[in-house]
């Protein structure tokens, strides 16, 4: 297909004087027949500037519109079945350049960022409503087909935008909302039967305060633990220790990979605070 912007004067496809111009709604447009302004001529009245995007250039047997609803013209050849006024690129946007529809103010400069897919919309419009013989009142009582759409949101890629933007070389982390644990409670010796015992007590307490809790009371080095911790997203972690005998306990964030040492009796407002 030829991609090309046609325009006489300022005009573009969805101005009103597009069908005076064109002879043809948006969607037929081409430069075969059109009296083209050649190339290195200042614009005059009736004249249409066409611009051919650089990619097409040296191509051939291509598609344009005819200038006619619902006709397309097959095989044209740029420079063999016309010639436009100039070559530039005209596909891809550059950072800095004026947006003519952004708001509040038309002009500001654009910036390029990436961005990830997480849902999207599609127009369905009569496919199924014909179909299934879909009829619905219109404000003046009409029955009338609807035009139908759906949109959708990837489970799996909120999941996967999630640990784009949160992740560290020890692994990732998650909102409390998509965490599958908001903390875990970690003992570092389980051979030691007092830390199993304050651990299964904050455990319990954090549970009656809301918090979704994931106990570690695995027999495995701390080591260990913390770094599966880790691999899982879980933004919070209590490790359990020696210092626990002093009556504190150890809160890391994940996300910031930052511990403070907090009162046994304060950590569960001292987690309601940090979330």
């Amino acid at each position: 297909m030829i991609s090309s912007i046609l325009t006489a004067r300022n005009l573009s496809p969805s101005a009103p004087e597009t069908t005076a111009t064109f002879h043809s709604p948006a969607g037929y447009l081409g430069p075969i027949g059109l009296d083209i302004l050649p190339p290195g001529e200042q614009a005059e009245g009736g004249k249409v500037t066409v611009v051919l995007d650089r990619a097409l250039e040296g191509r051939h047997n291509l598609v344009a519109g005819a200038n006619r609803e619902e006709y397309h013209l097959r095989n044209v050849t740029p420079g063999r079945d016309f010639v436009p006024t100039l070559t530039a690129d005209i596909r891809n946007v550059i950072e800095g350049e004026n947006c003519p529809q952004c708001p509040p103010t038309p002009g500001t400069p654009l910036k390029v960022a990436k961005a990830i897919e997480v849902g999207h919309i599609f127009k369905l419009g009569y496919r199924y409503s014909d179909g299934m013989g879909v009829r619905v009142l219109d404000p003046n009582g009409k029955e009338v087909t609807p035009i139908m759409g759906c949109y959708g949101i990837g489970i799996e890629r909120i999941l996967t935008a999630a640990i784009e933007q949160n992740h560290d070389g020890n692994g990732f982390w998650l909102g409390r909302s998509i965490a599958p644990f908001d903390v875990v409670v970690t003992v570092t010796n389980m051979a030691d039967n007092n830390l199993a015992a304050v651990a299964e007590q904050v455990a319990a307490s954090l549970e009656d305060a809301g918090f979704e809790v994931l106990l570690d009371d695995r027999d495995e080095r701390a080591g260990v633990k913390f770094k599966d911790a880790d691999l899982i997203g879980i933004p919070y972690r209590i490790n359990v220790g020696k210092k626990a005998a002093e009556g504190r306990l150890e809160l890391v964030t994940r996300s910031t990979a930052t511990s403070q040492d907090v009162p046994i009796l304060d950590i569960v407002k001292r987690l309601q605070e940090a979330v």
